[in-house]
């Protein structure tokens, strides 16, 4: 996600913990948005995949979505590749 300079100014005002949870859930957006992009994937496509509608699929690309694990390996499995990796 893009940000902009009143964003970041925010961000530097909040915890540790939620400046890292932010920007973590900005870098899954990313991640979505670039493989669908590269993939030539409608979010219409990602939510037939997955079983939701569309509109969830807008509410997660479009602002700071709260994902779980099950949301996340669901997607995962969807767009073919890891959204995110977990050094075990």
């Amino acid at each position: 996600m893009k940000h902009n300079e009143r964003f970041r100014s925010q961000l530097e005002k909040v915890s540790p913990a939620i400046r890292r949870e932010m920007e973590w859930s900005c870098a899954i957006v990313d991640k979505i948005d670039e493989i669908i992009k590269r993939d030539g994937i409608t979010q219409r496509d990602l939510a037939v995949r997955i079983g939701c509608n569309e509109t969830q699929i807008v509410r997660w690309t479009r602002g700071f979505p709260n994902f779980t694990l099950a949301s996340l390996a669901k997607l995962s499995e969807a767009l073919g590749e890891d959204l995110i990796r977990v050094g075990l």
